[in-house]
C-alpha cells in the first residue's frame, strides 16, 4: 500500500484517540497497585535506573533477567518514555499504548488487507486497513491488560504480524515468510510465556486449514505441514540463542501442576471471560465467524480454526482468569466481527447499530458510564480506573507501617485481598518514597502450601490484621482458586477471636477503616509464643478447627 497524505492524516487521528484514551483513564487513578498491576511498572523502573546509571550496568541487568521466570525485554521500548515521564504510572501506561497497542492495532488491519471479504467493491485494501485498525479499538480487552499495567499486548502483537506473513503466503513458498514467523513466534514467547498457546494455536490452525487428505492434493499439504515444523524450529532455535535457560525450563517444567491454584472451574471461566467483552459480543462473533466459513477461503478457515483453539485451550486447558490472558481471544473476535460486517456491507443500518453497541460497550468496560442491571450481562464488565476512596486512610496506614519499620519492628500482614494486601504497601513505598528506609514486611505465605504463615508471626513484632479477613475471592479481578488462602484466612480470625496466638500481643487503639468497610487493626507483641501455643496452633489450622 503506497502512503499518501490521508494515511499521515488518518494515522495522526488514531494516535490522538490512543493517547487521549491512555491519559485519561490513567489519570483518574489514585495509585497503591499491588501484585501484577504494580510489578511490571516497578520491574520496568529498576530497569530505566540501571541504564541511567551506565548503559553496562543496564545491559547486564537484562542479560540477567533472561534466566528469569520473566525477563525484562519488555521494558527496553519503554524506556524513553519512563525518563521523560519520571518513572509516573502516565508515562509507563502510554509507553505501552504507543509502542505495542499501536502495532497491535495496526497489524489487524493489515490482517484485513489480505482477507477475501465478501462484496469487497464497497471496500479497498486502504479503507480496510484504517477500519480494521480503528475497529480494534472498540473492544474493551483491547485496553484492559495495558491499563493495568501488563505489559502482555507487546507479545499478541508480535503474533499478529506473524499470522499476518502467513496470511500473505499461506503455503510458506517464499523462505522469508518462514523465517519472518519463527522470529516473530519466537520472540512473543520470549516475551512473555504463556504465548506459546496462542503460538501453538496459529501452527496448528494453519495445518488444520490446508484441506484434506485427497489424493490430489497431500503432497502439497504435507509440504505446508513441513514448512510449519520448520517455523516452529526457528522459535525454537531463536529461544535458545537468547535465553537458553528459560527456554530449557519452559519446555522441561509441568507449568500446569505449578499453576494449579490460578486454574479456575470451567463455569467460572465461562462467566468471567463471558463478561469481560459482553455476552452480545460473543453472540455477534459467533455469527460472523460460522457466516466467515461459508466462504471458499482457506484463508477464513484459518481465522475459524484459530478462534475456536484459542477459545477451547482458554477454558478448558489454561483456566486462568487474569484479564491479560483475554489477549489470547481479542484479535480473533476482532477479525470474527470484521466478518460479521462483510456480510453486513449491503445494510449500512445494520453497521450503524453494531458500532452504537460496541461504543457503548466500550465505554461501559472502561468503566467511563455504567449499565442498567437488566442489561448487564449484554455489555462488557465494568474494568474502571482503579480509583480509592480511602486513600487518605491508606497513606497514614503506610506513614505507621513506615513508623514501625524505622523502630525495627518486624510486621507481619495478614491479609491478601485485591482491597488489602502486602503488596499495596510494598509498591507505594517503591514508588514514593524511594529514600526513605524500606518497609520491613515480612513475607508472609498468602496461599496454602509447604510454608505455612504462622511461621512469620512467630518472629514478628507486629501483626497486621483486617477484620472481615482478607482473602481474594473469585469475583475479583486478579483472582486464584476458591479456599486456596485457608490458612491464612484462619489466622486472620485467630487475632480477631482472642485465640491463644493472639494472646501473645495486645491490640493498640489505633484502626483504619478502609474501603468495603474494611477494618485494620495492630498487634504489638508482648511475650514470645510457647512451643504449646504454637503446637496447638498448628494442629488447628491444619484441620481448620476453632480456637478453643
Amino acid at each position: 500500500m503506497t502512503l499518501r497524505v490521508v494515511d499521515g492524516i488518518i494515522y495522526g487521528v488514531f494516535l490522538t484517540v490512543v493517547v487521549g484514551v491512555s491519559v485519561s483513564y490513567v489519570s483518574q487513578e489514585t495509585g497503591f497497585y499491588s501484585w501484577d498491576y504494580a510489578d511490571y511498572q516497578n520491574y520496568a523502573i529498576l530497569v530505566a535506573e540501571a541504564f541511567q546509571n551506565s548503559i553496562q550496568e543496564g545491559w547486564e541487568f537484562i542479560q540477567l533477567s533472561l534466566s528469569q521466570q520473566k525477563n525484562a525485554l519488555y521494558t527496553l521500548p519503554l524506556l524513553p518514555f519512563l525518563w521523560l515521564g519520571q518513572n509516573s504510572r502516565i508515562a509507563y501506561c502510554l509507553g505501552l499504548s504507543l509502542v505495542y497497542l499501536v502495532p497491535f492495532c495496526l497489524g489487524l488491519g493489515a490482517i484485513a488487507q489480505e482477507l477475501p471479504f465478501p462484496h469487497q467493491h464497497y471496500w479497498g485494501r486502504r479503507s480496510r486497513f484504517w477500519f480494521a485498525s480503528f475497529f480494534a479499538l472498540l473492544f474493551p480487552m483491547t485496553w484492559v491488560p495495558l491499563l493495568r499495567g501488563y505489559p502482555d499486548i507487546g507479545g499478541a502483537t508480535l503474533l499478529i504480524w506473524a499470522t499476518w506473513f502467513y496470511l500473505r503466503d499461506p503455503s510458506l513458498h517464499r523462505r522469508r515468510s518462514i523465517l519472518a514467523m519463527g522470529l516473530l513466534i519466537g520472540l512473543a514467547i520470549l516475551f512473555r510465556r504463556h504465548f506459546a498457546y496462542p503460538a501453538l494455536t496459529i501452527l496448528l490452525a494453519a495445518a488444520v486449514s490446508q484441506g484434506s487428505l485427497e489424493r490430489k492434493s497431500w503432497r502439497p499439504m504435507l509440504g505446508v505441514w513441513l514448512r510449519l515444523t520448520l517455523v516452529g524450529i526457528v522459535a525454537v532455535l531463536l529461544m535458545f540463542a537468547i535465553a537458553p535457560h528459560f527456554t530449557q525450563r519452559a519446555l522441561t517444567t509441568d507449568f500446569s501442576h505449578r499453576y494449579e491454584r490460578w486454574q479456575l472451574p470451567i463455569s467460572v471461566m465461562l462467566e468471567r471471560t463471558g463478561l469481560a467483552y459482553g455476552w452480545g459480543v460473543w453472540g455477534l462473533a459467533l455469527l460472523g465467524c460460522l457466516l466467515s466459513q461459508r466462504w471458499p477461503s482457506r484463508r477464513w478457515r484459518f481465522v475459524g480454526g484459530a478462534s475456536f483453539l484459542s477459545l477451547g485451550i482458554l477454558l478448558f486447558h489454561l483456566r486462568y482468569g487474569n484479564v491479560h490472558y483475554t489477549l489470547h481471544l481479542t484479535p480473533w473476535l476482532v477479525l470474527a466481527l470484521l466478518a460479521l460486517l462483510g456480510e453486513l456491507q449491503r445494510w449500512p443500518w445494520g453497521i450503524v447499530i453494531l458500532g452504537a453497541y460496541l461504543t457503548v460497550n466500550l465505554s461501559l468496560g472502561l468503566g467511563f458510564s455504567t449499565v442498567p442491571p437488566s442489561a448487564a450481562g449484554l455489555f462488557a464488565r465494568a474494568y474502571a480506573p482503579l480509583v480509592r476512596q480511602d486513600h487518605e486512610v491508606l497513606q497514614r496506614l503506610l506513614q505507621r507501617l513506615q513508623e514501625l519499620s524505622q523502630q525495627q519492628q518486624q510486621i507481619a500482614f495478614l491479609a491478601a485481598s485485591n482491597h488489602l494486601n502486602t503488596s499495596m504497601f510494598i509498591s507505594e513505598q517503591f514508588q514514593q518514597f524511594r529514600d526513605a528506609p524500606p518497609l520491613t514486611l515480612l513475607p508472609v505465605a498468602i496461599f496454602d502450601g509447604e510454608v505455612s504463615p504462622l511461621e512469620m508471626v512467630l518472629i514478628a513484632d507486629v501483626v497486621v490484621v483486617a477484620t472481615p479477613a482478607q482473602v481474594i475471592g473469585l469475583d475479583e479481578e486478579q483472582v486464584v482458586r476458591s479456599r486456596s488462602q485457608t490458612q491464612l484466612e484462619y489466622l486472620s480470625e485467630a487475632f480477631s477471636h482472642t485465640c491463644a496466638i493472639a494472646q501473645d500481643f495486645r491490640r493498640l487503639p489505633e484502626s483504619f477503616t478502609v474501603t468495603n468497610g474494611i477494618t485494620v487493626w495492630l498487634y504489638q507483641r508482648q511475650q514470645p509464643t510457647s512451643a504449646k501455643v504454637e503446637a496447638v496452633t498448628r494442629e488447628q489450622m491444619s484441620e481448620l478447627h476453632p480456637c478453643s
